[in-house]
C-alpha cells in the first residue's frame, strides 16, 4: 500500500483546449452584451439625432443577433463537453474506489461514495459554467465610466468593491467550517437513509415503518439545524454584498444628476448605470455562488484526502509457486483478539481446507492471503515477492453473494468471450436448467443484487463466474 499524494482527479482530466474555447466564446458574448449599455453613454446624448438613434438601434440589433448565434454554439458545445467530462469524473472516481483497501471501504456506507461523486460533478459544472469574463468585463465598463466622470468616484468605487469582495470571502471562508459540519451530518443521514433504501425489501418484511421513519426524522432534524447555521452565514454575506455593490452605482448616479443640474448632458450615463446595475446584481450573485462552490469543493476534497489517503497500487501476480506465512500475529484495532499463525506453506496446485469455529480466524487468514489485511506482524512471501509491492490475482467466491443488475450471461462472463452453447452446458451441469426457461434466457436481467434468483441459484452462478475468470488460485 502506498500513500496517495495526488488525489486531484477532479480537474486533472480537463480538456484544456475545449475549456479555453468555451471561455473564449463566453468572453466574446459578454463583450457584445455590454456594448449596448456602453453605446448608451456615447450616443444617448442631447441632441438625440436620427443618426444617433440608428447607431444605438444598430448596435442593439447586431448585439442580439450575434448573441443568439453565440449562445447556440456555446450551449451546444458546452453542454456536450460538460456531459462528457462528468462521465470522465465518474470513471476516474470509480478507478480510485476500486483501489481502496478493504479496511477503508468498510468504514463507509456505499451511498456515501455515491453522494460524494454526485456532489463533486454538480459543483465542478457550476464552477466551470460561471461567467468569469462577464465579471471582469462588467467591472471594466463600470470603472471606465466612473473614471470618465471623476477620479474621486473611480477611487471610492474601487475601494468599496474591494471591500465588498474581501468581506464576502471572509464571511464565506468562516462559513466553510460550518460546511464541514454540515457534510459530516449529511454523511450520517445519507448513510442511514441509503442503507434503508438498499435494503427496502428487508424493511418491508420487518413491517416496522414507525422505527425507520423515526430514525430518518431524527437525523433529518440534526442536519436541518446545521444547515440553518450555514444559511445564516451566506444570507449575511448576500445582504452585505448587495448593500456595498450598490454604492458605486449610487455615487455614479448622484454625480450624473448633479452634472445634469448644471446643464451637462448625462442621460446616457444614467441609462448606462441603471441597465448595468441590474446585470451586475446577477453577476455578483453568481460570483458569490462560485465562491461558495469553491469552498464546498474544498471541504469535499478534504474528505476525499481522508478516504483516498492510501491506495492499493500493488502489482498483480498472475502465477506463483509458493506462499509462505511465518510468525504471523494479527491484532485487530480496538480489540483484544489476537490471531497467531506460526508457519503455513501453500504450494501451487494444493487444495486446502480451513476449518474452525466462528470467530477463530478463518476469514482473517483468507484476507491475509488476499492482501487485504494491514494490521499484522510477521513475514509473508509469495515466491520471495514483498506483499507490500505485489499481491496475488485471486478468484474469490465469497459467502456474500452479489450479482449485478445485468443479464445472466453478462454476470457470468463479464469480459470473457464464452459461446452460448458452452454456457448452457455449464448451467445444466450445475442443475440451473430453470434459468434457461426464462423468457429471455441467458439475456434475462437478474435485477438488483440478483433478487429474481434464489440464494442457491445465485451461489452456483457465483461459483461459475469465478471458474470462468481462470485464476491460478481460488478461495471458496
Amino acid at each position: 500500500m502506498k500513500k496517495n499524494k495526488n488525489i486531484n482527479f477532479i480537474f486533472k482530466s480537463l480538456d484544456k483546449k475545449k475549456l479555453f474555447f468555451c471561455l473564449l466564446l463566453e468572453a466574446f458574448l459578454d463583450v457584445i452584451y455590454y456594448m449596448v449599455p456602453f453605446a448608451f453613454t456615447l450616443f444617448l446624448t442631447l441632441p438625440f439625432t436620427i443618426e444617433k438613434a440608428i447607431i444605438v438601434v444598430g448596435v442593439f440589433v447586431i448585439s442580439k443577433t450575434l448573441r443568439v448565434v453565440g449562445n447556440y454554439m456555446l450551449s451546444k458545445y458546452t453542454g456536450n463537453y460538460l456531459y462528457e467530462y462528468s462521465k470522465i469524473q465518474y470513471r476516474e472516481y470509480y478507478k480510485k474506489l476500486s483501489k481502496l483497501p478493504i479496511e477503508v471501504i468498510s468504514k463507509y456506507q456505499t451511498g456515501y461514495f455515491e453522494q460524494i461523486i454526485e456532489k463533486i460533478v454538480a459543483l465542478v459544472q457550476k464552477i466551470l459554467t460561471s461567467e468569469y469574463f462577464s465579471i471582469v468585463i462588467s467591472f471594466f465598463f463600470l470603472f471606465y465610466t466612473l473614471y470618465r466622470q471623476s477620479i474621486f468616484l473611480f477611487i471610492a468605487s474601487l475601494l468599496t468593491s474591494i471591500l465588498c469582495i474581501t468581506l464576502s470571502i471572509l464571511i464565506l471562508k468562516k462559513a466553510n467550517h460550518q460546511v464541514e459540519k454540515l457534510y459530516d451530518c449529511d454523511y450520517e443521514y445519507f448513510s442511514m437513509y441509503n442503507d434503508y433504501i438498499s435494503n427496502i425489501r428487508t424493511v418491508k418484511l420487518l413491517n416496522h415503518d414507525s422505527y425507520f421513519v423515526g430514525k430518518i426524522d431524527k437525523k433529518s432534524k440534526n442536519c436541518l439545524n446545521e444547515n440553518r447555521k450555514y444559511v445564516d452565514y451566506y444570507s449575511i454575506e448576500e445582504a452585505l454584498r448587495n448593500m456595498l455593490i450598490l454604492m458605486p452605482f449610487l455615487l455614479g448616479l448622484l454625480k450624473a444628476i448633479i452634472d445634469l443640474s448644471h446643464g451637462i448632458d448625462t442621460i446616457g450615463i444614467i441609462t448606462f448605470y441603471i441597465s448595468l446595475q441590474v446585470e451586475m446584481g446577477f453577476i455578483f450573485e453568481e460570483l458569490s455562488g462560485v465562491i461558495i462552490s469553491w469552498f464546498e469543493l474544498k471541504a469535499i476534497k478534504k474528505k476525499i484526502k481522508t478516504i483516498f489517503g492510501t491506495l492499493d497500487n500493488r502489482q498483480k501476480l498472475k502465477t506463483f509457486s509458493k506462499i509462505e506465512l511465518k510468525d504471523i500475529v494479527i491484532n485487530y484495532p480496538k480489540s483484544n483478539l489476537e490471531i497467531k499463525i506460526d508457519n503455513l506453506e501453500i504450494n501451487r496446485g494444493d487444495k486446502i481446507s480451513i476449518m474452525g469455529k466462528s470467530g477463530q480466524g478463518k476469514t482473517s487468514l483468507v484476507n491475509l492471503i488476499l492482501g487485504s489485511l494491514t494490521y499484522y506482524s510477521g513475514t509473508i512471501l509469495i515466491d520471495d515477492n514483498d506483499p507490500s509491492q505485489s499481491k496475488l490475482d485471486i478468484g474469490v467466491v465469497s459467502q456474500e453473494i452479489e450479482l449485478f443488475n445485468m443479464s445472466i450471461k453478462d454476470n457470468i462472463c463479464l469480459d470473457k468471450k464464452v459461446a452460448d452453447e458452452m454456457l448452457i452446458r455449464y448451467l445444466k451441469e450445475l442443475e440451473l436448467n430453470e434459468l434457461l426457461s426464462f423468457e429471455d434466457g441467458l439475456n434475462t436481467i437478474v435485477g438488483e443484487k440478483g433478487f429474481k434468483l434464489s440464494t442457491g441459484q445465485k451461489r452456483r452462478l457465483n461459483i461459475l463466474r469465478s471458474y470462468l475468470m481462470d485464476k491460478e488460485i481460488y478461495i471458496l
